[in-house]
């Protein structure tokens, strides 16, 4: 297999992704300078001693995540983030973490890739929010039905409000409070979590409402970019599973 240097990689991906055209929670690429040379990246939703310690025994160089370290300014560096932090450096290991890139790309992203999956025609992009559409109205309780394999074993928070499903807005993660931003141009909204005010204001707006869990809906963009490092530099790249419920 290949080897590639970390700041290559950061320019490669951030050529793709574009990190500078998100105000993001966080800084987008390198957050951890571990070793310049790397054989083997371990891709992931997020950064945790679960996954870095799979990632150790697996013999990866680099960690590469959706949600690394939030904040872009000065953090405290103690408790569980400490910890983290500890056994990356003491490995050598690199962090690299894209967030709101991986979210609102239009090949790669988490959202995109979700109304792909389901066989939506992409129509449309707000922030980060992606709108698909069906050629035909299709009954709810069938697109439920694909809702559910594609992010089985994930339990389905649903509110149906509507008979039928044509066209779907899709936020991936903590997206609920996107829905207002496309609420006259959809009947069926997606996300990753819900807040309590959410199931009144969906039934108000007549809208079918389905969290699918923040990480389920989240493994899309990671994995697609995982692929696409593989493919375009012969590289191992290994997708680590450490399935969260919520």
């Amino acid at each position: 297999m290949m080897a590639i240097n970390i700041f290559e990689l950061e320019n490669f991906l951030n050529s793709i992704l574009k990190p500078w055209d998100y105000d993001d929670f966080c800084h987008n690429g390198i957050q951890i300078e571990g070793a310049h040379t790397i054989n083997k990246i371990a891709v992931g939703v997020s950064f945790n001693e679960e996954f870095i310690s799979t990632a150790i025994k697996e013999n990866c160089d680099l960690l590469l995540v959706h949600h690394g370290i939030f904040g872009k300014d000065f953090f405290e560096l103690k408790g569980y983030l400490k910890r983290r932090v500890e056994k990356v450096i003491k490995n050598n290991l690199t962090l690299m973490a894209y967030h709101l890139p991986l979210d609102g790309h239009e090949e790669y992203g988490n959202n995109v890739s979700i109304l792909k999956s389901l066989n939506l025609n992409i129509k449309e992009k707000v922030d980060v929010t992606f709108i698909g559409e069906y050629e035909d109205p299709i009954l709810f309780m069938d697109f439920h039905k694909q809702v559910e394999k594609l992010f089985n074993p994930q339990p389905l928070l649903v509110y149906q409000n509507n008979k039928f499903v044509k066209t779907v807005g899709v936020c991936s993660g903590g997206g609920s409070s996107f829905l207002e931003s496309v609420e006259n141009k959809i009947d069926t909204f997606i996300t990753g979590e819900v807040k309590e005010q959410t199931r009144n204001i969906v039934a108000e707006m007549g809208i079918n409402f389905i969290n699918a869990g923040h990480y389920s809906t989240e493994v899309f963009g990671i994995k697609n970019i995982g692929d696409l490092i593989r493919n375009s530099f012969g590289i191992e790249v290994e997708f680590i599973d450490i399935y969260n419920e919520i």
